[in-house]
């Protein structure tokens, strides 16, 4: 039991770690590229500017102006092309404003982290693996805590580590519209997250049995998921309750209100749900 729970710990905290910097990475990406069209016009140069405006502009002297005008310049070139690149890279992603799920539950994090301990680090998908058998409910229990707890230390590792500007990327509490009534808003977490789970358990075996070893093409199924609205505002869910209460917890958010609680009890309820569909359409061989 020691070594199970230590290595539940251990990939709790490494996906948390690499979600958060995913997240940032990304965030950074986001405003790069919402400065394409300011770059764009400041590298627009009037043909009517005299050499002495521009010397007044950047320079005193008329020995480094030329110097100083042509580092200005391809500086303002080489961050408008990486506005464009980052741009361009962000169209073939989910929105990240919005898809808040794609940065905490991508499959790219997932599948490496099963490979290295054993497990999915997703307690949506281990009350699913519980109500399956895979897991008794006595370590579900021992490992319920650990799924708040590691990902709350690590976002406290990113805010002390990191500037505060840097480290809000990475660490904003995610807060859900209150528009609707909560029972809808409910009700859209449990679906979506039950046909997330049951395709992130089914899906590579799918996969293995037709041949395909690329379990990347997991993601291209699941990825309109990732944009499914649960709110008001057309936002996604977080497919993790447990990091969705960690990073309003760390930054001392708000009293969570009944509406914000739908995203956390619905991620787990859709487990249940997923638990049942896994045991009667796709068991294990131990329960054939």
């Amino acid at each position: 039991m020691k070594e199970f729970i230590l290595r539940e710990a251990r990939a709790v905290f490494l996906w948390s770690l690499i979600s958060y910097t995913l997240r940032l990475c990304l965030s950074l990406l986001d405003e790069l590229s919402s400065l394409q069209d300011d770059l764009l016009s400041s590298t627009t140069i009037s043909s009517n500017e005299t050499n002495n405006e521009r010397e007044q502009n950047f320079c005193f002297s008329p020995s480094p102006h030329g110097k100083c005008w042509k580092s200005v310049t391809i500086i303002r070139v080489f961050l408008t092309l990486l506005s464009i690149l980052a741009g361009w890279f962000l169209r073939f992603l989910p929105s990240i404003k919005s898809a808040v799920g794609f940065s905490f539950a991508s499959t790219w994090i997932f599948y490496p982290i099963r490979d290295w301990f054993g497990s999915i680090p997703n307690l949506p998908c281990r009350i699913c693996e519980t109500v399956m058998g895979r897991i008794s409910l006595r370590q579900l229990a021992m490992i319920f805590p650990i799924h708040f707890l590691v990902p709350t230390m690590g976002a406290y590792s990113f805010k002390i580590l990191l500037p505060q500007a840097l480290a809000g990327y990475a660490i904003d509490p995610i807060s859900y519209s209150e528009s609707n009534r909560w029972i809808v808003d409910f009700l859209r977490e449990i679906f979506v997250n039950t046909v997330f789970v049951v395709g992130l358990l089914v899906i590579p075996a799918l996969l293995q049995i037709n041949g395909i070893k690329r379990r990347g093409f997991a993601l291209l199924a699941l990825y309109p998921l990732y944009s499914f609205r649960v709110d008001a505002n057309s936002n996604g869910s977080v497919f993790s309750p447990n990091m969705l209460y960690a990073l309003r917890y760390v930054n001392a958010y708000e009293e969570v209100p009944l509406a914000q609680w739908s995203h956390v009890l619905g991620p787990m309820i859709g487990g249940i749900v997923a638990g049942r569909i896994m045991r009667k359409a796709f068991p294990d061989e131990k329960q054939l």
